[in-house]
């Protein structure tokens, strides 16, 4: 099992009429599949967060 911290980063993303942006996990992902969940993505060493928020949806 890994030592090091998982580093990830998350985003709430709300359009002009307050409503929140969500998406549906997969069903095949191995933790918490179909589950709702904000945008995010994992950080690899040296990317910086907004860089990974910047990739999402790309």
């Amino acid at each position: 099992m890994p030592t090091e911290p998982l580093r990830c980063a998350g985003a709430l993303i709300v359009d002009d009429d307050g409503r929140l942006f969500t998406q549906r996990r997969s069903p095949e992902r191995s933790r918490f599949p179909n589950a709702w969940d904000i945008g995010g993505d994992h950080l690899e060493p040296g990317v910086i967060a907004v860089a990974a928020l910047r990739s999402i949806g790309r």
